[in-house]
């Protein structure tokens, strides 16, 4: 796998918008000024300059590879966040200075068989959610892929639309949502997304996880849950891969 140097651009916002009827998930997109062009891999992030201190936040690339003027990113929202605050405070027209593309947390460019399950919980599934488009749409795979997603509550959730359309058109995709504070319509997985693991990987694949590759990103002490999780149903700990959102 290559990955270009990281450099930094001065980018423009384009367009912003919330994707959650909470309001918790902004979607904000970047066309490039200077340089033009930006070459990156499906998982990786751009780091923000967000004032004159130089203090700096990342957020995972939401688009995918194919669109090199620009990138868009989806960032949670969180309450006295300063870098909430200045994505929040982002105007169509605004000019800022980023660095990247940069992380290794991308989908390893080998000859394989291995079926690829993606685990996300909150905000983690942004990085996810570019690897699988880029790999369904633009790399055309053909393997089994799953993703178990889990998040709160049904105000908190996005890219419904998206996953069902997905899902219909490459049949070798599969996903599932895991609520944890559901509300009493909420008909699918409830809890902690590592407690529909077991029940769902019961049902699917009789060789349990022997087959599987796994990718998971969320907060730190959600990875290292799921993580445990999926070594305890027999994923061997080579075979995931992770990033902790803090």
């Amino acid at each position: 796998m290559e990955f270009s140097k990281p450099q930094v651009y001065i980018v423009q916002v384009s367009d912003k918008y919330y994707v959650s009827e909470s309001k918790r998930y902004l979607m904000v997109k970047f066309e490039l000024l200077s340089p033009d062009r930006i070459a990156y891999q499906a998982g990786q992030y751009i780091s923000f300059k967000i004032n004159e201190k130089g203090e700096r936040r990342s957020y995972s690339i939401a688009s995918t590879t194919e669109d090199n003027h620009g990138f868009h990113i989806l960032a949670e929202i969180l309450e006295n966040g300063i870098g909430s605050e200045f994505l929040k405070n982002l105007e169509p027209g605004s000019k800022v200075e980023v660095l990247g593309p940069l992380g290794r947390f991308v989908v390893a460019d080998r000859q394989s068989t291995s079926k690829l399950l993606f685990v996300a919980t909150g905000s983690g599934i942004v990085p996810i959610w570019s690897m699988i488009n880029d790999l369904l749409i633009n790399k055309h795979e053909t393997r089994q892929i799953r993703l178990h997603w889990g998040m709160r509550n049904e105000e908190n959730l996005f890219f419904l639309d998206n996953l069902a359309r997905l899902a219909e058109i490459y049949p070798n995709f599969v996903y599932d949502l895991v609520l944890s504070q559901g509300s009493g319509e909420w008909s699918l997985c409830r809890g902690h997304v590592q407690d529909c693991l077991s029940k769902d990987f019961a049902t699917i694949d009789e060789k349990g996880m022997n087959e599987w590759v796994a990718y998971v990103c969320g907060r730190p002490d959600k990875v290292l849950a799921i993580s445990e999780k999926l070594v305890a149903l027999g994923m061997n700990k080579n075979d995931i891969y992770h990033e902790k959102f803090t």
